[in-house]
């Protein structure tokens, strides 16, 4: 099959976010089973290749939704990953101000009372008409509640082969975070700063680094920490600490919270509550039998439900259908 991957920036790793990442794990997934793969950042009509269906990413961001609407018209087969919230949160997070206070579609429908305007019924309406995909069963239980219809539900692998365990690198009792934008307040880091300071201990956040020194970080750590404050579609970063052995502390947010259940092999805190994450870091910082059989259990389930071949038989069982 010839697959178009339509998403609006080509940045690379350490420069972009988990969006840019997982296209690109997303191509690898594809062309491991023998498909043929084409990046585009720009509208597809400029594309001189031929393909059988189009996946669209992030979309809205530069290139607008007529490229959405373009491929409805045309017939062309098509689906639309699902990244965030915009479809009907114009922030996207869910948020009512500055990252500290989740709005109402959280856990019922938006009420229109946020930091912005929520999106309007047409920008709905379009994306009603195109096949969906999200993450994990908690986004697209709040997709569905708020008028989002979702086609399938398949949450990202990563190259376990890449992102792997290394004993000889472990630092007994170390802590540390990834994220692309330690900055912004919906990452946490203001949580954590708190959490640490309570608990008298010490992390390293890793940030704007290539991929492969986000893994020699990882692979140096006994405790991965996520403390997100929207609901993460996924948190491509948690993955990547499972399949390098580390136990996770993360908050409950959808896509953090749906890795650390299945998993088996991390500690979930309420969102935002910096005492709960404080207790989880103490608890495993003094337990490093517990750390390392949460790292144990975190491989096993990376390799059975996180690689790239699970998620590229995924996919290719929905374009099938598609197609």
């Amino acid at each position: 099959m010839k697959v178009l991957l339509v998403h609006y920036s080509s940045a690379e790793p350490g420069v972009a976010g988990g969006a840019e990442s997982a296209l690109r794990d997303q191509r690898k997934a594809l062309e491991l089973l023998g498909h043929e793969v084409t990046p585009c950042f720009e509208h597809p009509a400029n594309v001189s290749i031929g393909y059988d269906l189009i996946h669209f990413h992030t979309v809205h961001i530069q290139l607008g939704l007529g490229v959405l609407e373009w491929a409805q018209k045309k017939g062309v087969p098509h689906c639309l990953s699902l990244h965030d919230y915009w479809p009907f949160c114009f922030d996207g997070r869910m948020l009512l101000a500055a990252g500290d206070q989740s709005c109402a579609a959280v856990s019922g429908v938006c009420d229109g009372v946020c930091q912005h305007h929520p999106s309007n019924s047409h920008v709905r309406d379009l994306i009603n008409r195109s096949p969906t995909v999200t993450f994990n069963p908690y986004s697209a239980e709040i997709f569905e509640r708020n008028g989002i219809h979702i086609s399938k539900v398949i949450p990202h692998g990563i190259d376990t082969g890449f992102f792997r365990p290394d004993p000889s690198k472990r630092v007994p009792g170390s802590i540390i975070t990834v994220t692309a934008w330690p900055s912004a307040a919906t990452k946490g880091m203001h949580i954590l700063n708190r959490a640490l300071k309570e608990a008298r201990l010490k992390a390293r956040c890793v940030s704007g680094v290539p991929r492969e020194q986000v893994r020699d970080e990882l692979q140096t750590a006994d405790i991965f920490v996520a403390p997100s404050c929207y609901e993460e579609t996924f948190c491509l970063t948690v993955a990547e600490a499972l399949a390098c052995g580390c136990a996770v502390i993360g908050s409950a947010v959808a896509g953090i919270r749906y890795q650390v259940e299945r998993a088996r092999c991390g500690i979930l805190f309420e969102n935002r509550t910096s005492v709960q994450l404080a207790q989880a870091l103490t608890e495993l910082a003094n337990d490093p039998v517990r750390c390392r059989e949460m790292g144990t259990t975190a491989r096993a389930y990376m390799e059975t439900h996180g690689t790239l071949e699970r998620m590229g038989r995924d996919y290719e069982a929905f374009y099938g259908e598609l197609v």
